[in-house]
């Protein structure tokens, strides 16, 4: 007999479990195995995770351009349950977040966890995020949240179609 945190179990039921637990017996299909998804190369991958960084230091320095361009023209930004749709759209709500600011805001947004998967048209993915305030010592943390991201390729490589953001302020 084997103990399983504190029940006792024979090594068949045990072993049983241990598959069970590791996903060996699951049916889901991966990308790989779906002729029907595009397969992602390597430097897919980098391109699109360089979108994150575009979006994020475009934010975090008031770069209006670098912000728009991990963007399609045509992309939509849902955030607080408002769609910003099109490149005038977005253009015009950083103009708003800005007031004419320019410059380091004084916070950095860390992106982490990336999960990009190829689709029929193009390719998906979340990530998770933190937004820091690096103007205290030590850096607090504003907000917490993640990234739900349909990926297109255009003829200027891959971009962000539509982002969906999720956040978390904290204390909440």
């Amino acid at each position: 007999m084997t103990e399983f945190n504190g029940c006792k179990l024979t090594k068949v039921v045990a072993l049983a479990l241990m598959l069970a637990l590791s996903g060996s017996g699951s049916m889901s299909m991966s990308a790989e195995e779906d002729s029907s998804l595009t397969a992602l190369t390597g430097q897919d991958y980098e391109e699109i995770k360089a979108l994150y960084a575009r979006y994020n230091q475009g934010s975090d320095f008031r770069d209006t351009e670098l912000f728009l361009s991990a963007f399609a023209d045509d992309a939509t930004m849902t955030r607080g349950g408002r769609d910003i749709v099109g490149m005038d759209a977005l253009r015009a709500d950083r103009a708003e977040r800005y007031q004419g600011k320019t410059g380091d805001v004084g916070r950095r947004h860390m992106n982490g966890s990336y999960l990009i998967t190829p689709t029929q048209d193009g390719a998906t993915g979340r990530a998770y995020y933190l937004l820091l305030d690096v103007t205290s010592s030590p850096p607090t943390m504003i907000a917490s949240g993640y990234y739900q991201d349909v990926f297109a390729r255009t003829a200027s490589g891959w971009r962000i179609q539509h982002r969906r953001l999720y956040s978390y302020e904290a204390g909440q």
